[in-house]
This record gives structure tokens, sequence and C-alpha cells, in this order.
């Protein structure tokens, strides 16, 4: 793969530097092996040796964590000790959304809110499952309704896992899952060496370190660790491209790994007359449609870490990234083309300037002075306020998340389009003027990491600041 693996290093240093990742290792499979992998490192990012991070660091895979979970779910499908259509109360009688049914929670149509009550979980830390469910989780649709992101839903899944074999999810992930496919560099925690993660300021050559928070009840959300050589084998074996048919056969027959991969809703994250959608989710895994390629796999991000994963459904061909920032690289829809010979796909277009429009106050409840840019960590969002008083909150770049809030009984709720429809948006004031934004328990400040407010999991001790040999 020599004349792939120089096009692949290259694309790799470029994405790398065009993202101002400290680090990005990818990996990609192909007949049921690790065909290629590659490292690309800021000089200052330290590693196991003076040329920093090798293909062995692990990263924080965030959302990757969910399919490998789904695959735990659908071992105890196969057996009988639970079916897709039970309700999740028939086995956790104090599960928010009893009667929501281990489907629904799959594939995010269980109607739970996005996240978890609470202070911003991914920086903070996550509840036990006591303070999970005696939380208040909402419930925002009935069962089937549409779909929603919710990590809350995994979280739920987690403890059916644990509560039905009797060990701790991870535990079951690595017996069952991890082991069997060779994916010895993966675990809840580093196994083997690994990265830091970082926040890269988005205007100066600075950076921050995330904390790395105990998610507890919340870890079958994101908490797992692992590199992209692990997760191509994982990808591999989702689309029946193991090598060895025999062990990968006995983790989940490959009919039942195809059922899992069947596209059941779409996502649909623009909102009415927001654009194509390219995107479906089945029972616990994307299913994305990039032109003629099919894929399936997923993303995942927590502070300080991005990862993909990409399995090509019609030649099994798989791709992983995982980077060491806050802000991410993008996807590994590049890598994966490139790998393919189909070439590197035109950089999308930047998002167009957004004017601010004039504010209302909208019945005392959008105060003065909130437009403008917002941080959600380094990353910049741009909040508009119209003149009936909704709040258009909308990342500053192309392909980000989006939401339209209005006033729902009282408070900011989303209305249409993106990630945070039906989810909550609280300003937090300070001597009467706007300081934070508190959306669906994420943290928005009016400069990256304000220290001034109350960042939940805190802030680096040394600030922003210029990295040097040991970040």
């Amino acid at each position: 793969m020599s004349e792939h693996g120089d096009v692949l290093d290259d694309l790799l240093d470029r994405t790398r530097a065009a993202g101002r990742v400290p680090a990005l290792s990818a990996a990609v499979g192909r007949g049921g092996a690790v065909v290629w992998s590659g490292v690309a490192a800021a000089p200052w990012v330290g590693g196991a040796t003076a040329g920093g991070p090798t293909a062995e660091h692990a990263f924080r895979i965030g959302s990757v964590t969910k399919p490998m979970v789904a695959v735990a779910v659908l071992r105890l499908v196969s057996e009988g000790a639970v079916a897709l259509a039970d309700p999740i109360g028939r086995h956790l009688p104090d599960a928010p959304a009893p009667d929501a049914t281990i489907r629904h929670l799959l594939t995010h149509t269980s109607g739970l809110q996005a996240e978890f009550p609470g202070p911003w979980w991914e920086r903070h830390g996550g509840p036990t499952w006591d303070e999970l469910a005696g939380s208040g989780v909402e419930q925002l649709w009935d069962p089937g309704e549409r779909y929603h992101y919710s990590n809350p839903g995994f979280a739920v899944l987690g403890r059916l896992v644990e509560v039905v074999r009797g060990s701790a999810w991870d535990k079951v992930l690595r017996d069952e899952l991890w082991e069997p496919l060779g994916m010895t560099a993966t675990g809840r925690v580093p196994v083997g060496p690994y990265v830091h993660g970082y926040a890269v300021h988005p205007d100066a050559d600075l950076v921050h370190h995330e904390p790395v928070a105990d998610y507890r009840a919340a870890g079958p959300a994101g908490e797992v660790w692992s590199t992209p050589s692990d997760l191509v084998r994982f990808g591999m074996w989702l689309v029946g491209g193991e090598a060895d048919r025999d062990a990968g056969g006995a983790v989940l027959p490959l009919e039942l790994r195809r059922h899992l991969a069947v596209p059941r809703v779409v996502v649909d994250d623009a909102g009415p007359g927001g654009g194509p959608w390219a995107t479906a989710h089945g029972l616990g895994v994307r299913v994305r449609q990039d032109g003629t390629v099919r894929t399936v796999g997923h993303g995942g991000s927590v502070p300080g870490f991005t990862a993909d994963l990409r399995a090509d459904v019609t030649t099994g061909d798989v791709v992983a990234v995982c980077g060491s920032s806050t802000g991410g690289f993008g996807d590994g829809t590049a890598l994966l083309a490139a790998f393919q010979g189909a070439g590197v796909p035109a950089a999308r277009p930047g998002a167009d300037e957004r004017r601010t429009a004039p504010q209302t106050g909208s019945d005392g409840i959008v105060p003065a002075g909130i437009a403008g840019t917002w941080y959600w960590g380094p990353v910049p969002f741009v909040v508009q306020v119209d003149a009936a008083g909704r709040v258009d909150l909308r990342s500053a770049g192309s392909g980000g998340r989006g939401t339209l809030f209005d006033a729902v009984r009282g408070e900011l709720r989303g209305v249409d389009g993106g990630y945070w429809l039906g989810e909550r948006l609280r300003v937090v004031e300070a001597d009467g003027a706007p300081v934070a934004l508190d959306v669906g328990t994420f943290h928005f400040t009016r400069t990256p990491y304000d220290p001034g407010t109350a960042v939940p999991g805190g802030v680096d001790e040394a600030g922003w600041h210029r990295p040097g040999p040991t970040g």
C-alpha cells in the first residue's frame, strides 16, 4: 500500500495543520487487515519517544463507544435475554422513559433529552446510576415520535448490560468484543500509551489542557479510549470484513451485524427546509451516504478529543481517525476517498457572515446584550435575536450545530432544527449583564473558557498558554 501511504501521510499532515490539531492519528483497513496507519503531530506534542506520539497511542473516542455498547445489547437479544421490543422499564424499573423500548433507545427515538441534568457532564463528570435515575431526565417526546440524540439513553443501555450480565459494562465489552476482535489497546481507561487532549484557541497559538472526567454511569455514552487501528478492526468486523470469521461470528453473526446497520430513522438535524440529509441511524450506528459510498460507523467528541469511524458496506474498506483537539478535525471522508482512489473531496465552503438582527428582549425572556459571538469551549458560535425575540444559535463555521430557540411556557426552548431541538437555553447574568449561556447543560462564554464564569470541570491552571515541549 505504499502508493496509498504517501498520499495518506500527506493528507493527514495537511488535515492536522488545517485544523490546528495537536495530534492526529489514523488507520485504514482492507481485506481483514490494517494496511496503513499514520500519525501527524505538532512539534511540541510529546510522546513515548522524542518523535512524539505513535500509532500505538490511544485517544478518547467519545461516542464511538456507543456502537460497542449496542453490540453488547444485540448479544443479549441474540441470546433471548431481552428483546428489542421490550420496554426498558421491564428490566430497569427506575430507568427514565420506562415505556421506551430497547429499540427506541438504540435508535435515539426514546424522546429523552440530549444530555444529563446538571453541569456540563463531559468536563464536570457524570452521575452515578442512582443520581441519574433520580435526576429528572426529561422525556421531550413520546417514544418513537422523532429522532433526538440522547446520551442518557445510552447510559440506560449500559446499565441494562450490567444488570443482565451482572458485571460492569466495560468488562463485558472487554470479554465479549474487544479481546475476541484483538482490540488490545481499547479500554475504559488507557491500557497503554495515550495522548493528552487540548482546547486550541481559535485566534492565537495557545492551548488549554482539557480535564479527563470520570463519567461513572454516563460512561457507555462516551468514555472509551482506543487507537485508530483497533477501531479499524471493529469497523471491519461491523461490515463482515474481519480476518477471523469464526471469531467474528462468535461475537455476533453477520446477519445480526447487518440488522444493526439497517437505516431506521433519518438524522434531520437541519430542521424543516434546512437542506438535504445524508445520515440515518441504525441500532447504535450511524449510516452515512457520501455520494455513492454508504458507510456505517459513528463519530465521537468529548472535550480534548474527536474521532470518526467509517466502514464502507460494499467494499469493506474502513477508515478511523482520532484527534486531540476539542475543536475537531472534520471527519474521515477525505481519507477514505483518497484510499479508494477517488481523490480528495473539495473543502466545504465556510459559513457566510451573519448579521445581528435587532433585539427586543421578548417578554423579558431574552435579555439585551445576548447577540454576538459566544464560545462553546474554543468553538465560536453566533447568536442572532430577531424582532420576535427568537434566538438563533449557530456554529460560526460550516457543518456545525445550529438551533432556533423561542419562548415556551416562560423559558427558551429549541423549536427548530439541530442538536438542541427541545432543549433549554438559559442565560446566566452577572451585574445585570449576560456572561454565559447554558444550552442543554453546555457552557458558552464570551471568550473561550472565560475563567470569570463557573466553567464546569474548571480551567487550566496555566490559563491559555503557548505550548512547550511538554504541552
